[in-house]
């Protein structure tokens, strides 16, 4: 398990890809950076579009990932 962050960075984007994969790309390319920063990530906690993306690739990198979802939320959602 990665150690804890000294710094967190909150995330909000979109729950889908949208049409151009430079979002995807640029989503990717931040999780990464944070990563590799120590940057924690906190996010809606969702595993789908932009936000799932950054959220996975953080925790390629062995970075750390916090997701905060509401319970109702997270029945309908792929957490």
């Amino acid at each position: 398990m990665p150690s804890e962050p000294t710094a967190r960075l909150c995330v909000y984007c979109g729950s889908n890809t949208g049409k151009n994969e430079a979002y995807v790309a640029a989503a990717r390319a931040l999780g990464q950076q944070m990563a590799q920063a120590g940057v924690g990530l906190v996010y809606g906690g969702g595993g789908l579009g932009l936000m799932g993306e950054i959220a996975k690739t953080v925790l390629a990198h062995n970075g750390h990932v916090t997701g905060i979802i509401p319970e109702f939320l997270s029945k309908k959602e792929r957490m």
